[in-house]
């Protein structure tokens, strides 16, 4: 069992929090304090537990009491981050773990996070004050960028990415709230693509009715190049990446673009629109990732495959992943994103052992 102090996880009895702590407490890792505004809530959770492994216990806490968030994240060696909507949350809890002498990993956090986090010297406080800041640890933005890495490795010399991203699944209203605001140039670019060491504007249109291995039936797929795929080309050296975002369902890409051409910050229609599409369709997730030699050529030289149930199961295992890394000392103090601090194959196999996805390379 490890004992490396307490780790706390904030929104600790939701969709991601819950395989959060399931998978930390499976670990050993702890003890554990599942927090969240419902304490009962979190009680609940920590009754479904196995008997045996670390202790475990439930507090209230709201993100609005800056006094209780600061008690909260004093009493810590490591703060996981799983409340949302990110949007909102944005540097709040890990300026509260850094005040606190805390390790930080966020399950979400994309780079409006690390903006905040990392500019006029916030790195070097986070290094200074020998702290660490995971960001982006769950499926996406996450595991999107592990994986094609770990393909990527495989492959030298590949010039061209194609990646398929989505499927048909409930949205939490947390949610609901990050696809909705999620836009704007710090998130990505409608319809572009990435060539020869910059963003191409509308050089891709929507695919209808493709069907791709990691799907059980056709979908639609709308390119949409985002900051972390951007990273990802810089950071593999692929020439070209086309970035896709899969609707398996039509109502949740009927209502999101209707949010946005009202300029609705409303998360009740998003969240109604995903349980329709699950009523009709089921609920499943997937990534699909191909490498090619060149951009014309028909067949990849290698493909990887994710099929899931949830995707809030994926985001659980990458931030417990990244949590355990950080507490194992295996990160250097400073802000990264998980994709840049943690190995790509180690996770890529970690996951196909786990259980939540179905995982295949060729």
């Amino acid at each position: 069992m490890r004992h490396t102090g307490t780790v706390g996880v904030l929104g600790g009895y939701g969709a991601v929090g819950g395989a959060v702590v399931r998978r930390l407490h499976r670990a050993g890792a702890g003890p554990l304090l599942v927090a969240g505004r419902n304490r009962a809530r979190a009680e609940a959770l920590i009754a479904g537990l196995p008997g045996g492994g670390p202790d475990v216990s439930a507090r209230a806490v709201d993100l609005a009491d800056a006094e209780a968030l600061d008690r909260f994240a004093a009493g810590c060696r490591l703060v996981v981050n799983c409340a949302g909507p990110s949007y909102r949350v944005l540097d709040t809890v890990a300026r509260s773990a850094l005040r606190g002498g805390a390790d930080y990993v966020d399950a979400a956090g994309d780079d409006p996070v690390h903006h905040l986090l990392a500019t006029d010297g916030g790195t070097e406080r986070w290094s200074a004050a020998g702290r660490v800041a995971v960001l982006s640890a769950g499926a996406l933005p996450g595991l999107s960028s592990l994986l094609p890495r770990a393909l990527a490795a495989r492959t030298p010399g590949a010039e061209v990415l194609d990646a398929y991203l989505g499927g048909v699944a409930p949205l939490t209203p947390a949610a609901a709230g990050d696809v909705l605001l999620g836009r704007g140039p710090e998130h990505g670019t409608p319809a572009a693509a990435w060539q020869r060491d910059r963003v191409r504007e509308r050089a891709l249109s929507p695919r209808r009715g493709l069907r791709l291995d990691a799907f059980p039936a056709p979908v639609d797929a709308f390119p949409y190049l985002s900051t972390e795929a951007v990273r990802l080309a810089r950071a593999t050296g692929i020439g070209q990446v086309r970035w896709y975002t899969v609707f398996g369902g039509g109502r949740l890409a009927e209502e999101l673009a209707m949010a946005w051409v009202l300029d609705s910050a409303e998360t009740a229609g998003l969240v109604a629109a995903a349980d329709e599409d699950v009523r009709r369709h089921g609920a499943w997730y997937g990534q699909e990732f191909h490498l090619r030699e060149r951009a014309v050529d028909d067949r990849p030289v290698a493909s990887l495959v994710l099929r899931a149930a949830d995707s809030y199961e994926l985001s659980g295992f990458l931030a417990a992943v990244a949590a355990l890394r950080t507490l194992d000392g295996a990160i250097a103090p400073g802000v990264h994103f998980a994709a840049d601090v943690l190995d790509p194959a180690r996770v890529t196999e970690e996951l196909a052992a786990d259980g939540a996805a179905e995982l295949s390379m060729s």
